[in-house]
């Protein structure tokens, strides 16, 4: 089951990528070591029908023990995997984001390179440096 997912190491690397915080991951990776008694490369420990005792009720919570701990492995199995998931799309949308940023930078740039040109031809062709800033008409800095 965490075999799946890279086991300890891999859940620790994924909640990581996805900024979850550190004494988060530490509560997390504590229960899954407290509790890896109960696991074995399969799964969590099947259940064995003496567990609580051999009356029919017992048969009945045993069987529902057993889909119990079906349920518990896929869900823990599919909340990593989601958290892998949220973590590469977080990483894609970082690579777009700085993609789109440096699509505008270079379209701003480029407006800006026009627009210089244009007060260029507008003052005769003289090269008219940009304003440094505004300036205060009454003269103080």
């Amino acid at each position: 089951m965490l075999s799946d997912v890279g086991g300890i190491s891999g859940v620790r690397s994924t909640l990581t990528s996805v900024k979850v915080p550190p004494d988060v991951i530490e509560e997390i990776v504590a229960i899954l070591e407290e509790n890896s008694g109960d696991l074995n490369p399969d799964g969590f420990r099947s259940v064995k029908g003496t567990w609580y005792g051999g009356s029919a009720s017992a048969q009945v919570l045993g069987s529902h023990t057993e889909k119990a701990h079906l349920a518990l492995e896929n869900a823990v199995v599919e909340a990593v995997a989601g958290l892998q998931e949220t973590g590469g799309a977080i990483k894609q949308f970082d690579r777009e984001l700085s993609a789109a940023d440096a699509d505008s930078e270079a379209a701003a740039q480029a407006l800006l390179q026009r627009t210089q040109l244009a007060v260029d031809q507008m003052d005769g062709d003289r090269h008219t440096p940009p304003s440094q800033q505004p300036t205060d008409p009454s003269g103080s800095a």
